[in-house]
């Protein structure tokens, strides 16, 4: 019976160690990125030197982007990760500074011990890294729909739906990387992190007033306590067109590159 728990523990793909701490195999790893930043290399570690990597993760991006097979043991990681703001490396790629804006930062993540999701798939370690750049660890079975900030998404639906309004920007890759930087101060300041919700406060930031929540009423939705996910966006939505043509006369321009 024993030996058969261990070859059950082993299929699933975690196996606790002498000491007692979580050992998991097989991984698949995938980072998502939630900071204005371009990854270009993301290595976890645990405390015996085992590691998972992975890289090339534009700004607001990481869904899709896998590399496999790993194993990590324990529940404390460290995280080294290289990074660049994409557009001014863009400017900074032929005058032979570019290494002078590129960072290289490292960050100790706490996993507690965490039951593997059952299914017959790829087992998924996620790393998510917030805005702020803290990071969060979890295990899935899933590879699609695990973004938790749809920074990615509302570029998409931003560009689709007005670019008429975004002349301004090369391409939905700037569009993306501004669109970060102000998802940045939308999550540490708001925590918005619903689809509709950002929607919409992406809405009146590129196409109404990049200082929209500096108007009474907004700023009130936007601090009332408890409000749940899409409450913004319903307050948005119904907000007459007066109303929003005033914030268009009276705000700063929309679309504010520096987010």
């Amino acid at each position: 019976m024993r030996k058969s728990l261990i070859v059950l523990l082993l299929w699933l793909g975690m196996l606790a160690g002498c000491n007692g701490e979580p050992s998991y195999r097989g991984l698949s790893f995938i980072t998502y990125n939630y900071t204005p930043w371009d990854l270009d290399r993301i290595r976890i570690t645990d405390s015996e030197g085992n590691f998972a990597a992975t890289g090339s993760i534009g700004a607001g991006g990481g869904e899709g982007s896998v590399t496999c097979c790993y194993k990590l043991k324990g529940t404390d990681f460290k995280v080294r990760w290289r990074g660049v703001d994409g557009e001014e490396a863009i400017k900074h790629l032929d005058d032979g500074t570019l290494d002078e804006v590129v960072f290289n930062k490292e960050t100790p993540v706490h996993f507690p011990a965490s039951a593997i999701p059952p299914g017959d798939g790829p087992l998924y370690l996620e790393l998510h890294i917030y805005p702020d750049e803290h990071m969060e660890m979890a295990l899935s079975r899933k590879l699609l729909g695990q973004v938790r900030i749809p920074i990615v998404d509302t570029t998409r639906w931003l560009y689709l739906q007005h670019r008429d309004v975004l002349q301004d920007y090369r391409d939905s890759s700037e569009v993306r990387r501004v669109l970060a930087k102000v998802a940045k101060t939308a999550w540490i300041k708001y925590r918005i992190e619903d689809k509709e919700d950002m929607r919409q406060y992406m809405y009146l930031y590129f196409t109404v007033a990049s200082n929209f929540d500096a108007d009474p009423e907004i700023a009130a939705v936007l601090a009332r306590p408890g409000r749940q996910p899409g409450d913004f966006a319903q307050a948005v939505e119904s907000m007459p067109e007066e109303k929003i043509a005033r914030l268009k006369a009276t705000g700063t321009a929309p679309g504010d590159k520096n987010g």
